[in-house]
């Protein structure tokens, strides 16, 4: 079989046409000669025209053959049969292999991890390149490959190899594929082939491939016996009026094996204050909770993990949380007392309560309190509106209560600072049906059962829904402030009543509170209060950006606030690649040096065709320059 490497350049064949249209238009007439008999006149023209024929008719074919091997030469045609495949030398060939280092290749198969096994069949196949090749080595870390990914003459850096650890930031698969190929033309050699080394561990794939890629196995594995420990997160329980912590946490059996006597472990500041053991059913997730017992004010950090020794990276799930026993609450209002339903959660919260008004309101003021609160202040004027956004721009939240009597201008005001549109005060009971599970205020909280609530606006928002009743939303989330659209003062509403209330009320002030720690995940951008910032790994930076990338898991600490980022457990519930139907695509297995290097069946045909064009040339002038000695 025979390809093209610029077959674009197959165009320029019609080029042979030119010394045929020549040949066509051009004849020469024969020279006028006045013998003295006709008749050998007449034999004399029939014996000259063949051999003018002849002659004219080998150097048409000589010269479209000149033309065409020099364009077929151009477009550099490579021969691949399975008759050349004998023997282990190859042409030059540039390779791109690409090493999944994404945190399921941390899983130990036997003694080893994938990652291990990985490069050992990086070292294999570094002992099949020659020094010929053009090589490049990947991994699914873009900060590595902006470092290491260059073009090399010959064989694989052992020592980049020997580096290489495991990210728990990746970039998607196609995007990495993408690179590779724009690296590989650079090299300028014929013949290209991509390698990845992976656990094959699935991901979405929709791709065209230039170049032939083999995806090389680590192991056969189809199921990986892995526990992660997810979502770790501080969980508020009112009881008989006091309040009570626990550490909620989620574990995950991703195997289709049950697992018993499973340890899981809570560590605070340091210590371990709890371990516990339980059993899992194959492929269950399980919600957990731990005690937690701490009255010291300040920033907390810690997490919780699970014991599990085959894929240990997703074993811990960290959180922090900032403790105040009694955080300053300001309530902006024209009231001089809160209705019972709120006053009994405020009372839980704090001790510490201000009632102000638009006499002694003012932004430094505002500014000294842990949450602020907004509940029936009529007169918003333009003192206060200007305080309240200027709060939003520098990043403060504020929870804002409205009330049946909200008047036009509160509602304009209220509509633009929540991105949401009032319709009408509906005094009608409705079934409270949707609770947001993503939401950090909302995650933890029960199903609501269809709790009856009444005396709320109708809005419409495309605001985070907190609570939503048919087809409006109960409670709104917009930009870390929170907007409530019932009225508390009314007691007809089931759901003031009922014991869900108090945990959504306090999950909103612990929310809307100034030392409120939303957990990130790898990939998520922080916005730094401090130029410093200290990493999981102890070490401190310091940075002109106002934003910090992250990059790895653990508690990172900013302007004394504690910061806890995991995982996207992505990697954890294994699932193997099976019959991807892409061109140019391969999924090998243990048997994959059988396949790698297929260049080696391929041969350049260029310089043969231009050798024949070469010789075909000085063929021509020989002819015509005989041709001349004659005359």
């Amino acid at each position: 079989m025979i390809s093209f490497l610029n077959s674009g350049i197959l165009l320029l064949s019609s080029a042979v046409l030119i010394p045929i249209l020549i040949y066509l238009f051009a004849k020469k007439k024969p020279r006028k000669v006045i013998f003295s008999s006709i008749r050998f006149i007449k034999e004399s023209q029939q014996k000259q025209k063949r051999k003018i024929n002849l002659k004219n008719l080998i150097l048409l074919l000589i010269r479209i053959l000149i033309i065409l091997f020099t364009i077929l030469a151009i477009a550099r045609p490579a021969l691949k049969t399975d008759l050349l495949k004998e023997g282990d030398a190859h042409p030059k060939t540039a390779i791109a292999v690409i090493i999944d280092n994404s945190y399921s290749m941390n899983y130990l198969v036997d003694t080893q991890t994938d990652l291990e096994k990985a490069k050992q069949i990086a070292h294999q196949i570094n002992e099949m390149i020659s020094e010929n090749d053009n090589t490049i080595l990947f991994t699914l870390n873009n900060n590595w490959n902006n470092l290491h990914a260059g073009i090399n003459i010959g064989k694989l850096s052992d020592k980049l190899i020997a580096e290489i650890t495991i990210s728990p930031k990746i970039i998607e698969l196609e995007e990495i594929l993408k690179k590779v190929e724009q690296k590989l033309k650079e090299t300028h050699l014929p013949n290209k082939e991509i390698y990845l080394i992976t656990d094959m561990q699935k991901q979405e794939l929709d791709i065209k491939l230039e170049f032939p890629t083999f995806f090389i196995p680590t192991s056969l594995n189809e199921d990986k016996n892995n526990i992660s420990c997810q979502n770790a997160s501080i969980k508020h329980e009112i009881v008989n009026r006091n309040m009570q912590k626990q550490v909620e946490i989620e574990l995950v059996n991703h195997s289709k094996y049950q697992q018993q006597d499973v340890i899981y472990e809570l560590f605070i500041d340091g210590n371990t204050v709890s371990q516990r053991a339980t059993d899992l059913f194959s492929e269950q997730r399980k919600n957990l909770s731990l005690p937690l017992e701490i009255e010291k004010p300040g920033w907390h950090s810690g997490y919780a993990s699970v014991k599990n020794e085959r894929l240990i990276f997703d074993n811990r799930s960290y959180f922090s949380f900032y403790l105040e026993p009694n955080p300053q609450v300001v309530i902006i209002t024209d009231e001089t007392k809160i209705p019972v339903a709120f006053e009994s959660i405020l009372e839980i919260y704090t001790k510490n309560i201000s009632i102000i008004n638009n006499e002694n309101i003012n932004y430094e003021s505002l500014l000294n309190h842990e949450n602020i609160i907004i509940y029936k202040k009529h007169d918003l004027s333009e003192k206060l509106e200007s305080i309240l956004n200027k709060l939003k721009e520098n990043k403060r939240k504020i929870l804002f209560i409205a009330d049946e009597n909200l008047l036009k201008g509160q509602q304009e005001f209220v509509s633009e600072f929540f991105n949401c549109k009032f319709q009408q005060f509906n005094n009608k009971s409705k079934n409270i049906d949707q609770i947001n599970k993503f939401h950090s205020i909302t995650k933890l909280m029960k199903d609501m059962n269809n709790i009856e609530i009444s005396n709320f606006w109708e809005v419409q928002s495309n605001s985070n829904i907190l609570l939503r009743s048919k087809d409006f939303p109960i409670a709104l989330e917009h930009q870390n402030s929170v907007l409530w659209l019932f009225d508390i003062k009314s007691m007809q509403s089931h759901f003031l009543l009922d014991p869900v209330f108090p945990v959504f009320a306090y999950n909103c002030l612990q929310f809307t509170g100034e030392h409120y720690n939303t957990s990130f995940s790898i990939g998520d951008k922080i916005l730094l209060n401090s130029p410093e910032l200290t990493l999981p790994d102890g070490a401190t930076i310091t940075t002109k950006k106002s934003y910090h990338s992250l990059t790895t898991t653990g508690i990172y600490v900013n302007d004394n606030s504690m910061i806890a980022v995991n995982l996207d457990y992505s990697e954890s519930d294994f699932s193997r690649w099976e019959n991807l139907k892409i061109k140019n695509l391969h999924l090998l297995d243990n048997d994959w040096k059988d396949d790698i290097l297929q260049s080696r069946y391929g041969f350049e045909l260029w310089k043969y065709l231009l050798i024949a064009a070469l010789l075909l040339f000085i063929l021509e002038m020989l002819i015509i320059k005989r041709e001349e000695h004659r005359k």
